[in-house]
């Protein structure tokens, strides 16, 4: 169930990214966007807690120190993969990004007595490869530019961080609503120093249609999926769950195609496939893993 929580929140942000998309072509730049999006996903969930569940607003002790690190992961993120979507091509940034997994298996393969296992490797590397032909990746190579890689690499070690301290302030008694709410804090307060909000294109909430794109990427692509990998990494291994957030491009490309009207090629419906072979084989190999535990923990 946790990996399909994931899956389903990767369906989540690329359903956000189709959502923005109408944002974007009315004035919006992506980073500010990035921004309201964040702040939204927060003032929904202050408000929620506040009305229903109190005793989660207050975070226990030992968790702030990896909830200012998500907070400052999530919002590092999103900063690092805009500035270098405008540097490189949309579909090297993207694979790049996707490469936080494989990140995560080789710090697992470097710290961890348990090893990651070869499907666990196989299955980072089918859904990388899947990553770079959904995102067209390869025709956009030769608009390389050495800030944008430092981005986009950047937004992989991010991504990765995201995951890793994610589950750690899970471990140190922080609930999922905990984490997202704190997080969403820090995020607010560094989008506020990195780009003001006197600045930011209120006129632009006028169009009912940008209003409805700001609220729906704020609920729909960042509280609800954020909400949902939180819990996960709490079951997953960050590694595992990284794998299975690869789903975001080929949903991405689907719901461009719904909605949009852009068409898939047969090679982004290999990348599809690619990713899907992945997933599932990272659930069975974390399967796999999960019971040799449990075997020697009885032994």
């Amino acid at each position: 169930m946790a990996v399909i929580a994931v899956i389903a929140a990767g369906a989540c942000w690329g359903l956000g990214a189709v959502i923005a998309k109408t944002a974007f072509d009315r004035g919006v730049p992506p980073a500010r966007m990035a921004e309201a999006r964040v702040a939204v996903a927060l003032l929904v969930l202050g408000i929620a807690l506040a009305w229903a569940r109190r005793d989660l607003l207050r975070p226990p002790r030992a968790s702030v120190p990896m909830l200012v690190a998500f907070g400052l992961c999530v919002a590092g993120v999103n900063f690092a993969y805009y500035v270098a979507i405008d540097r490189l091509a949309v579909g090297v940034a993207i694979s790049l990004q996707y490469t936080g997994p494989v990140l995560l298996l080789a710090l697992a393969a470097a710290t961890s007595a348990r090893k990651p296992s070869r499907p666990a490797w196989v299955a980072g590397g089918l859904t990388l490869v899947g990553a770079v032909l959904v995102s067209g990746a390869v025709s956009g190579l030769d608009r390389l530019d050495a800030a944008g890689l430092a981005a986009a690499l950047a937004s992989a070690v991010l991504f990765a961080g995201y995951l890793l301290t994610a589950r750690s302030a899970g471990r140190r008694g922080a609930q999922p609503a905990t984490v997202l709410l704190w997080g969403f804090v820090v995020a607010v307060a560094a989008w506020s120093v990195a780009a003001p909000w006197w600045s930011w294109p209120v006129n632009r909430l006028s169009d009912p249609r940008v209003a409805l794109s700001v609220v729906g990427v704020g609920v729909i692509g960042t509280l609800v999926p954020f909400f949902l990998t939180v819990g996960a990494v709490r079951i997953l291994s960050s590694a595992t769950a990284g794998i299975a957030a690869t789903v975001e491009p080929p949903f991405a490309a689907g719901f461009a195609w719904l909605f949009l009207s852009q068409g898939l090629t047969p090679v982004q419906l290999l990348g599809g496939a690619c990713v899907l072979a992945g997933v599932i084989l990272a659930q069975r190999a974390a399967m796999a893993t999960a019971g040799t535990v449990a075997l020697e923990a009885s032994s």
